[in-house]
């Protein structure tokens, strides 16, 4: 087994990177685009049923969440566009 070892040769250390906060990912802020997207649809429904059954307030209050959501997903997508890419994983 130490032969096996031995044979791979000497193994090299890489250097680490600074780690990032979570928060300045471009994978937090697609999350935040994925959940804003969600409630989006989830309000476009909530709007039709309301507006079938003509329950008013319940179309605006609908209409109201899916304009925060539809500007929490430009907001988010803007901010990722900020978020610098490494160039060796720019072009993949």
């Amino acid at each position: 087994m130490f032969d096996i070892i031995a044979a791979m040769g000497r193994m090299r250390i890489k250097k680490k990177t600074a780690v990032k906060p979570f928060r300045q990912t471009m994978a937090y802020r697609l999350l935040l685009v994925l959940a804003s997207f969600l409630i989006f649809l989830y309000t476009i429904y909530e709007m039709v049923a309301a507006y079938r059954v003509s329950n008013t307030i319940a179309f605006v209050i609908a209409a109201i969440a899916g304009v925060l959501a539809s500007i929490g997903i430009f907001y988010n997508l803007d901010r990722a566009r900020y978020i610098p890419i490494p160039e060796r994983k720019r072009y993949r």
